[in-house]
């Protein structure tokens, strides 16, 4: 199973986000983040490459020694485009979970 950093960041954003409820115990609160994590889940990965870094043409560059007599010369050339692969559905997931969450009464805490 392919993850991206971004997806797993939404993913545990949403997870361990501090979730409290008037009078709703600890045991309470995983047990309806397990519920809304499943609701979560029902949505599928949609599995998106896209362009980390566009490829270019690197400049050679000549570098000469203090004396000015040696001197050497870094070949330039194309340096090819870096790819990544990210979950296009996990910003919707991570909505998912959260309006899940505030249906079932429970509100995020201060600070997160």
């Amino acid at each position: 199973m392919r993850i991206s950093a971004w997806g797993a960041a939404l993913l545990s954003l949403a997870a361990c986000a501090g979730w409290e409820k008037p009078g709703a115990t600890g045991a309470e609160r995983q047990a309806a983040l397990g519920r809304c994590e499943a609701a979560g889940r029902q949505i599928p990965p949609e599995w998106q490459d896209y362009v980390e870094r566009p490829g270019y043409w690197e400049p050679s560059v000549t570098e000469c020694g203090r004396d000015g007599r040696r001197c050497w010369t870094s070949p330039g050339g194309f340096r090819p485009p870096q790819y990544r692969t990210r979950d296009a559905a996990a910003p919707l997931r991570a909505t998912v979970i959260e309006a899940c969450m505030r249906d079932q009464g429970w509100t995020r805490k201060e600070g997160l």
